[in-house]
């Protein structure tokens, strides 16, 4: 029978938030990446990574959501490395060890696993499960004004006149002086450029 390791995924927010999922070790990492998001209320469709953690939740190997590997190198050469080639036991192989969960590599939500529990899988049970809930997650787009941060940008004033780029051709046409092109003024038509031959 296969084995069911509990997960708690931490969402790293200022108000504590997570969720308990219960999902079968030898269920590939994009069960877990859909169970995750699914959980938060959130929907797929940007980059996202799982990194295998130590206690002071570094960084190490990563399990990509697109697969990276060469297709110019020989089979057994090819590291398994992608959410769709590696299983939840390749994450975290036993109790005691901890992951972490990178969704939009923009807003850099980031989430922290710890496994809780490792049992039997229950007969006739559906996995992944969520088994447990607390807090209520930030909107996905919340972090959407932190991407600003530190950008300063500058608008000119309201009466400052045309905008200038500083390129005089560019600048002319913008300020309605366009001197035309160089066959005598007005644009021509293809059909117009037969009396110029």
């Amino acid at each position: 029978m296969s084995q069911i390791m509990r997960l708690r995924v931490i969402l790293d927010t200022e108000e504590d938030v997570f969720r308990d999922i219960d999902i079968e070790t030898e269920a590939p990492l994009m069960h877990l990446h859909f169970a995750v998001l699914d959980a938060f209320g959130w929907e797929a469709g940007e980059l996202a990574s799982f990194f295998q953690s130590d206690e002071a939740w570094s960084r190490g190997k990563e399990f990509s959501l697109l697969d990276m590997t060469d297709p110019m190198a020989e089979a057994g050469d090819q590291p398994e490395d992608a959410m769709n080639a590696s299983t939840v036991g390749h994450l975290i192989p036993a109790l005691g060890e901890r992951a972490i969960y990178v969704y939009d590599f923009l807003r850099m939500w980031c989430f922290y696993i710890e496994p809780l529990a490792q049992e039997e899988a229950k007969d006739g049970g559906a996995y992944p499960a969520l088994c447990h809930e607390f807090g209520t997650p930030p909107a996905f787009d919340s972090k959407d004004g932190d991407l600003l941060d530190g950008m300063e940008l500058e608008m000119p004033p309201e009466d400052s006149g045309p905008l200038r780029t500083g390129d005089p051709e560019i600048d002319a046409y913008l300020d309605g002086e366009d001197d035309g092109d160089e066959f005598g003024g007005e644009h021509l038509s293809i059909d117009d450029l037969d009396d110029l031959i």
